[in-house]
């Protein structure tokens, strides 16, 4: 892979210090004030505080006074870096120390910018970073030497069709998971390196939308959203010839997850069948959509009442995607008429999800008694309809239910994600409160080897 002398795949970026305010690049600018254009000098920035970001910090030489005195921020029109123009809005205007420059500091108004080259540039190699995500056990190891010691580092290998991907710890990781978990924030976990699987050269175009899918991918294995971030393309000597530049998504939380981090062979078990749903256009918006409300309904802080309506309905739109478009076992109007229950149930009894209420979840089992509930389908169904109709006749009697009823709606949404992914390996079961480290089983589909006789 790329681990290699010539290739060492290394931070592109200095993350390593315990900053609030990353250097990416330094280059000309030119603010638009009143019609009137002004130029000077850039630095677009990383800023992790109070919320990550990126900034672009620019100070133009040579402005009258009473321009960045008395300007109101709102009519900076326009701000450039290296001749291309930035969408965004100014967050703050004024004199620099020396009273004869002005400081602008702009905020883009969507994330990655594109800094340096374009969707046509040739890339042969990407590197990205990592911020908070989880501490690994990698598929394979190195050693890597600091002062007078040496440390343990992890690697994870992603291979499909058409990529390789690796993934690696640093020396820094663990003190860094260490900071975030005594002070929140943001913090450089790993790095990561992309090439083509035939080791053939491809376009920023090509990059742009091969990250997306690594985003939707490690956000899935977390929990909670985590993207690359500032991608750096590199040609054949070596050289930065395009970069992307982003910041991280949230600040550092510990959602469960199916994703047993002391299992890394999970990761590259499930890629390939990511990629290749990702990549059929039928299944590509569906899944990003499914893994956005995954992802925001596994965010406890966020109410566990809205987890619950966020989840069904990743749940009823990966149904109608795999039982109508992909499967064709039913017309969209006969989907349409269905009990939400049924399409549940539907979607869990063909992929192999277990559709009796788990042990684990008692008060769900004991609701089901006192209500003459099926199954899981008609347990979630009957707790998410107590929530979102006023009418509802047993509104206000599932309080007790609501984290079980969450926390089984997202392991069945886990689970359905999984196997429509084709994956068959194991996974940590979100159900099993007392499940000790690195404790894992395998999914409910996975047949069991048969028994020499």
């Amino acid at each position: 892979m790329m681990d290699s002398v010539q290739h060492k795949l290394e931070p592109a970026f200095d993350f390593f210090v315990s900053e609030s305010s990353y250097l990416l690049h330094q280059c000309q600018a030119e603010v638009c004030i009143g019609g009137n254009k002004y130029i000077g000098v850039g630095d677009v920035r990383l800023d992790l505080s109070p919320r990550a970001g990126i900034h672009i910090h620019g100070e133009f030489q040579k402005v009258p006074i009473n321009v960045f005195i008395l300007t109101d921020p709102r009519t900076v029109t326009s701000f450039s870096i290296n001749g291309r123009q930035v969408e965004g809005f100014c967050l703050s205007i004024g004199g620099g120390a020396t009273g004869s420059e002005m400081c602008v500091k702009w905020c883009p108004s969507s994330e990655p910018i594109k800094g340096i080259g374009a969707e046509s540039t040739q890339i042969t190699r990407i590197v990205f970073h990592l911020f908070n995500f989880v501490d690994f056990n990698g598929t394979r190891g190195s050693k890597e030497q600091s002062g007078t010691s040496m440390h343990a580092i992890e690697h994870i290998d992603l291979i499909c069709d058409e990529w390789r991907v690796e993934l690696k710890s640093l020396l820094s990781t663990r003190d860094n998971i260490k900071a975030l978990q005594a002070e929140g924030g943001y913090r450089l976990t790993h790095v990561g390196g992309i090439e083509r699987a035939d080791g053939t050269s491809f376009t920023g175009k090509d990059a742009d939308e091969f990250l997306q899918a690594l985003r939707i991918f490690f956000s899935f294995a977390k929990g909670g959203w985590c993207a690359p971030v500032c991608a750096v393309g590199l040609d054949a000597t070596g050289d930065h010839v395009w970069e992307s530049w982003s910041s991280p998504n949230e600040s550092w939380h510990t959602p469960t997850s199916w994703f047993d981090p002391h299992n890394g062979s999970q990761l590259p078990n499930l890629f390939s069948g990511f990629m290749k749903r990702w990549n059929n256009s039928e299944w590509h918006e569906a899944l990003r959509e499914v893994v956005y409300w995954y992802l925001n309904a596994n965010n406890s802080s966020r109410g566990i009442d809205a987890g619950i309506i966020l989840t069904q309905a990743a749940i009823e739109r990966l149904s109608y995607e795999y039982s109508v478009k992909d499967r064709r076992l039913l017309t969209g109007k006969g989907f349409k008429d269905l009990w939400a229950s049924d399409k549940f149930r539907l979607l869990f009894s063909s992929l192999g999800t277990p559709l009796e209420i788990p042990i684990e979840t008692q008060d769900l089992a004991r609701q089901s008694k006192k209500f003459n509930w099926l199954d899981v389908p008609h347990a979630l169904t009957e707790v998410r309809n107590s929530l979102v109709h006023p009418e509802h006749k047993s509104r206000g009697q599932f309080n007790s239910s609501y984290f079980e009823a969450w926390n089984l709606g997202l392991w069945c949404l886990e689970m359905c994600i999984l196997a429509i992914c084709g994956y068959s390996d194991t996974y940590g079961n979100r159900l099993n409160k007392i499940r000790y480290v690195g404790q894992v089983e395998d999914v409910p589909w996975a047949k069991p080897p048969k028994k020499d006789t």
